[in-house]
């Protein structure tokens, strides 16, 4: 059964990869735009709601996140049990450390990090490959 299943996973693979089937977006080396891509998972701390969460994240991205040198992009999202993922891209590693040995003195970032259940949080700063654009 384990053969059958590994087979059909190989199958989708290969027809996914396939040029008549793929998407006409090119695969592209992303280094030169985004040299470390920090990757953050959590959950809110108990009592906060998503939409008080959400509200100080678009105010923590604007007034702190968004003025940071080498910040490049974000993503945050939702999954259904409630485990947030936060996405940032940066220039380079240094910018990265730089922002967030900011953002431990910044009065715009405590709403934001105060919502957040910090035993639940798992932070990786990763090299991106391949981004399709």
């Amino acid at each position: 059964m384990n053969k059958v299943i590994f087979t059909g996973l190989a199958m989708a693979f290969l027809a996914a990869c396939s040029p008549s089937i793929q998407n006409t977006t090119a695969m592209t080396t992303n280094a030169r735009q985004a040299g470390i891509v920090e990757v953050t998972t959590f959950q809110l701390r108990a009592g906060v709601e998503a939409q008080d969460f959400e509200a100080a994240a678009r105010a923590m991205q604007k007034g702190f996140l968004a003025l940071q040198t080498g910040f490049l992009k974000r993503t945050l999202t939702v999954s259904q049990d409630g485990t947030w993922t936060d996405i940032v891209y940066w220039e380079d590693q240094e910018s990265a450390e730089k922002a967030m040995q900011m953002a431990e003195q910044s009065e715009l970032v405590m709403p934001f990090m105060e919502k957040i259940d910090f035993n639940s949080v798992k932070m990786n700063l990763t090299t991106p490959i391949l981004s399709a654009e």
